[in-house]
Parts: C-alpha cells; structure tokens; sequence
C-alpha cells in the first residue's frame, strides 16, 4: 500500500474545484478522502469511481457501456444516467478522464505531487 499526496480536480462548464489530499494506492485502486468527509475511490482496471458520504453514493463507469448511478440514501432512491466517455488518459498515478452527462462537458483529474 503506497501512500501518496494528490491534486484532485473537477471542473465543468459552471465551476472548477481542485485541493491537494493524501491518498493511498493499493491493487491498482486510488483512495482519498475529501474535505466534506466523502470517501473516494478509483479503480485503474475498471475505469470505476465510487464517491460516497452520508447522503449519497455516486457510481460511475468510465469507457464502459454499463448504467451509473447515484443513490441518494435518504430516500433509498437510485438515479440512473449514462455517460459519455469522451477521453481517458492514465499514466502511472495520474488520471485525466473528459466525460459527459446528457450534454454537460466534465473534467475529473488526479495528479500525483512529488
């Protein structure tokens, strides 16, 4: 398990947000925890990312064909939705992944800080 300093970014056409985090790296799987408490992870191999917190469980596949979804907890709903993976670059911890949800652009970066 290596244990690394981050900067994640997520941007869209409205906003742009990006802090630096610790994380760690095991079996090809990033994870960190945000600000907000919401745990974050990332899978290399599967092009998944899971976000979660009290209130919600995001689930998203990336270059895959398979429905995402957000639970929302409190009402133990799910909103399905289908991305569109326009682009994927990974290079060793680094991440770059350009999608879109019905016609809203989005930017999900990680790059590693040495």
């Amino acid at each position: 398990m290596a244990k690394i300093r981050i900067r994640v970014t997520i941007k869209n056409s409205e906003t742009e947000d990006s802090y630096e985090v610790n994380a760690i790296i095991q079996d090809n799987i990033i994870k960190y925890r945000e600000a907000d408490d919401t745990k974050v992870s990332f899978d290399y191999n599967k092009n998944k990312l899971i976000r979660e917190n009290n209130q919600m469980k995001m689930l998203y596949y990336f270059d895959n064909k398979e429905e995402s979804s957000i639970l929302v907890k409190e009402y133990d709903r799910s909103i399905k939705l289908l991305i569109n993976t326009i682009s994927i670059k990974k290079e060793k911890n680094n991440l770059e992944v350009n999608y879109k949800i019905d016609e809203e652009e989005f930017l999900y970066r990680i790059e590693e800080i040495v």
